[in-house]
């Protein structure tokens, strides 16, 4: 009996992967200065792309390397339609070698590799070295790369990646055209689920893409992710209860008890708030790391007010009503026992007690109120 085959299925964050710098979110100041360098055929030997992780380090390498050897022409718009961009899509194509920096840290790993520098492209215009997490590399392994990069044949190109430029010496980053990428903002990634849920017909709430991307934590990679686990957790819908579920999150109402509960040292509260939270069963380091958040936002909104709203996290209105509620004093210690409470996450027998305690602590030093007992 002959088995079905059924198409594979592609998560969505492979699936919408950029393949030019038009389909990249954000990002535009790095972008536009490496399409007019490309248009303009003023390259840089060596890039180096900075940033955090799942916003776009790789995808611009490779977006670069078939500007670089696109079959129609240099440009920075690159077909995708030749055999040069589609060996570069999948991986395959001979003149562009994507290395893992985690995977090469022995020197004799990199001495082998820059070895083959010595030999012309054998299909394209150049011969392009993608070297993600460059930091890993073992400093034997950066001074035999740094040979290569003082005197790199007129055919060869660097295209450096890392998470933690710190750790890259001086006398390599001085040799490479640095680009910092930034960390996405909450509407850019909302906007991005936004795009592919309708594109998929995925039906969705609103309030559950915009958990999802706070979430993210700035990485459009971790936010498609988290939107691939809730559509196969919601039945092929992006549902708010079935994100709060999956994040182990208890949403926004909650949180907002909290600060009420702060604002008020209403101790005959305390029991209430806390059944709520324990009847939604709730991941209790994320809430803690949800309520400092909150506590930082409410700080940065009582210095800038609406001045740069991307980088707020929570809404106006609620950072509005609380930022005349507390002083800035507050907020500062609020901050500093919500995450003493993160620290004692693990030496506490259980995330439940400990929540409970730096709520109990929250109170018991709130600098703004009445004393409690």
């Amino acid at each position: 009996m002959a088995i079905e085959k059924r198409d594979e299925y592609l998560a969505l964050a492979r699936k919408y992967r950029p393949q030019t710098f038009e389909d990249v979110v954000g990002q535009k100041h790095v972008l536009e200065a490496i399409a007019n360098a490309i248009d303009l055929n003023r390259l840089h030997h060596a890039y180096l792309l900075t940033g955090t992780r799942g916003i776009g380090k790789t995808t611009i390498a490779r977006i670069i390397a078939k500007s670089l050897e696109c079959e129609k022409g240099m440009s920075s718009h690159p077909c995708g339609e030749c055999e040069a961009c589609k060996s570069i899509i999948q991986g395959t194509y001979t003149d562009v070698i994507e290395i893992d920096g985690a995977s090469q840290t022995k020197v004799e790993d990199t001495r082998q590799l820059l070895e083959n520098t010595q030999y012309p492209p054998m299909y394209g215009r150049y011969k392009i070295y993608i070297i993600d997490e460059v930091h890993m590399l073992t400093t034997s392994s950066f001074n035999a790369l740094l040979k290569t990069l003082e005197e790199p044949p007129e055919y060869f190109k660097f295209i450096l990646a890392t998470t933690d430029p710190h750790k890259i010496p001086t006398t390599v980053l001085s040799r490479t055209l640095q680009f910092q990428l930034k960390s996405l903002s909450k509407e850019d990634i909302e906007s991005q689920i936004i795009k592919i849920a309708t594109k998929e017909n995925i039906p969705y709430d609103n309030e559950a893409v915009s958990l999802i991307a706070r979430a993210g934590r700035g990485s459009m990679r971790d936010a498609l992710s988290l939107t691939d686990q809730a559509i196969a957790l919601g039945n092929g819908s992006i549902i708010k209860d079935t994100v709060q579920s999956m994040l182990g999150t208890v949403g926004d109402k909650i949180l907002v008890d909290i600060l009420d509960l702060l604002a008020e040292s209403n101790i005959d509260e305390f029991a209430h708030v806390l059944d709520n939270v324990v009847s939604k069963s709730p991941n209790y380091k994320n809430l803690l790391q949800e309520l400092s958040i909150l506590m930082h936002d409410i700080a940065l909104y009582q210095v800038i007010g609406t001045k740069a709203k991307s980088v707020f996290t929570f809404e106006d209105s609620v950072l509005n009503k609380y930022a005349h509620l507390f002083n800035p004093n507050s907020l500062q210690l609020f901050y500093q026992i919500t995450l003493e409470g993160l620290k004692e996450l693990e030496l506490a027998q259980d995330a439940r007690t400990c929540f409970e305690m730096t709520l109990l602590r929250l109170l018991a030093f709130n600098p703004q109120k009445k004393k409690i007992g």
